[in-house]
């Protein structure tokens, strides 16, 4: 008997040193079950009791003791851990929402890394670094229709301000293009405004990513020029956003609520053809001496438009006009810009030197401007008439064509100044006879009799 009681003493001993809680429980199922053996004496066996029952309590006590410790020391060390982590992922989203919330103010190099981490979430095929994108100097894809090399020129630390999607109320739809889609919106209750937003990526197409990828180049390209620009008559950027449920990169700009001035001809042909043709010649000319100021004011400082045209003219309140669509523009050091194969231009509104051996320079702008003096004063029609794209491009082939007779006929509300003194000499075929903007001036003055800013 003696053995036995040694060998569960030894046995509550052991059990005792793995878990002290669980010691006590079945002690007391051990010295209740053996109790009889050790003494008949029922006094001893409440003692007996009493003294397991205040080592339970003071076994318990030291246990929720220590558990509370653990627990303590558990969540101090999930609070550390939990800091560190949001403090990790601060470091490495440099969140958008920080910017925000912050200095509102974001940078080219941060916006590209936002779309680097796109390509990621989509799983494409083509993975590239922020740095990579920003400063790709090796990968040129022939099939795109942005020249990407033009990323360059966005300096890393170029900022924008970043406007959050709640300051900008009653979105909705007033374009759409291969580009994407223009929406107007009021921005903080009290400006309208326009986005243009890139389109939406298609779930796991490479396609969709790359040229998601060339319209981000572009407009951030159109975004650093614009920043550049402060001119009454050139179109103005506000801001960029993340904007709609896919969150996509968009231009904040001036809205301007009479639309392109192509679209402004067009739409009031009748009504002005029905006028005194005196004062809608006063409006017209209006509209070419504030694009003539524009441009001037590009060529004083060595920017090509390179995509001039009455579609890319804006108008707003009374008769204020802008021009916009940046995103072929180029700055210049010497004036001159040479393409490749790839370089996109818009044949009727191009001039040879640009159509045919992709130079282009503030005079090839020029020959735009006489292009868009073409539509504006046939109230939008398209220059060439009726002839395709081919024929254009060959009647410009030749230097001793002559295209005028493709001029409009009607001169109603053009004045023979227009056609004879501006309008030619901007549409001179040899591009060193070809003057320029600065060239100009005078003939402008004395023909539509106004200062040029």
């Amino acid at each position: 008997m003696g053995g036995k009681t040694s060998k569960y003493q030894n046995e509550y001993i052991s059990t005792q040193q793995r878990n002290p809680y669980e010691n006590v429980t079945r002690a007391y199922a051990k010295w209740d079950r053996y109790s009889g053996l050790m003494s008949d004496d029922t006094s001893c066996f409440a003692t007996h009791e009493i003294e397991n029952f205040k080592k339970h309590q003071k076994i318990s006590q030291n246990s929720s003791d220590q558990q509370r410790k653990v627990n303590s020391s558990n969540e101090k060390s999930i609070i550390k851990k939990t800091g560190q982590y949001d403090k990790n992922l601060s470091k490495q989203s440099q969140s958008i929402e920080q910017i925000i919330f912050s200095k509102n103010r974001i940078t080219a190099q941060q916006l590209i890394k936002d779309q680097s981490q796109r390509r990621q979430k989509y799983k494409s095929t083509t993975l590239l670094s922020s740095n990579d994108l920003l400063q790709n100097s090796t990968e040129k894809k022939a099939s795109s229709t942005t020249n990407i090399n033009q990323t360059k020129q966005i300096p890393n630390d170029f900022q924008l301000l970043l406007i959050h999607s709640l300051d900008l109320q009653n979105a909705h739809e007033i374009g759409k293009g291969n580009f994407g889609t223009v929406y107007r919106a009021l921005y903080k209750g009290t400006r309208d405004v326009a986005l243009k937003t890139l389109k939406s990526v298609r779930h796991n197409l490479k396609s969709s990513m790359e040229d998601y990828d060339d319209n981000m180049y572009e407009l951030l390209y159109e975004a650093h020029i614009m920043t550049q620009l402060q001119h009454p008559n050139l179109l103005r950027i506000i801001g960029v956003t993340f904007f709609g449920k896919d969150k996509q990169l968009s231009l904040v700009t001036d809205f301007m609520k009479n639309g392109s001035l192509l679209d402004y001809l067009r739409k009031h042909r009748e009504i002005f053809l029905k006028s005194k043709s005196k004062d809608i010649t006063l409006k017209l000319n209006s509209f070419s001496k504030q694009i003539f100021q524009a441009m001037l004011y590009l060529e004083k400082r060595r920017i090509i438009h390179r995509d001039l045209a009455a579609r890319n003219c804006l108008i707003g309140d009374e008769d204020t006009l802008k021009v916009g669509d940046f995103g072929l523009t180029k700055l210049t050091e010497g004036g001159l810009y040479k393409g490749n194969n790839q370089t996109i231009c818009a044949i009727r509104w191009s001039s040879p030197e640009a159509i045919f051996y992709s130079k282009y320079t503030s005079r090839s702008d020029v020959w735009s401007y006489g292009i868009t003096l073409w539509e504006i004063y046939s109230l939008g029609e398209r220059p060439y008439g009726s002839l395709d794209n081919k024929t254009v491009k060959n009647l410009l082939k030749n230097p001793l064509e002559n295209f005028t007779r493709f001029l409009p006929q009607s001169r109603e509300f053009g004045s023979d100044e227009v056609y004879t003194h501006l309008m030619l000499p901007c549409l001179t075929y040899n591009v060193a006879l070809r003057p320029r903007f600065k060239d100009l001036v005078q003939r402008i003055l004395t023909i539509f009799n106004n200062n040029i800013r």
